[in-house]
């Protein structure tokens, strides 16, 4: 299996961010409907099978995250790694991001962007 680049695990763990957001959001509609109606053998089967892909999308999380993670602390700026950190290892959206980092969505863009031609290039290099 080839290797994937830095790029495509970042990409990756905003959609594996957002399939655990909606897994969870899932998971407690099922708990809702078990509450609501009661006991059924297909809420509890449904609500175990949507756990188990929970725990699936956390765990490509981590093994994105561990892999990445010495990549993100190695760079230089220190507004791009928290950045990195905000955007890919806890999910924020760009705009939760802007506010945290107190700047505007376009400055955390080109931010953004630093960043990345930074970690593709310390990978290129090494």
């Amino acid at each position: 299996m080839m290797k994937k680049t830095v790029k495509e695990q970042l990409k990756s763990l905003v959609v594996l961010n957002t399939a655990i957001v909606e897994a969870g959001e899932e998971i407690q509609a099922i708990q809702k409907e078990i509450n609501t109606y009661g006991y059924d053998e297909k809420y509890v089967s449904a609500l175990n099978e949507m756990k188990q892909k929970a725990i699936y999308y956390r765990y490509q999380k981590v093994k994105i995250c561990l892999e990445l993670y010495d990549k993100i602390e190695a760079l230089e700026d220190e507004q791009g790694k928290r950045l990195m950190k905000y955007r890919y290892i806890r999910g924020c959206r760009w705009e939760e991001i802007a506010d945290k980092m107190d700047y505007s969505t376009r400055q955390i863009f080109n931010i953004h962007s630093k960043a990345i031609h930074n970690i593709t290039y310390k990978i290129s290099v090494f």
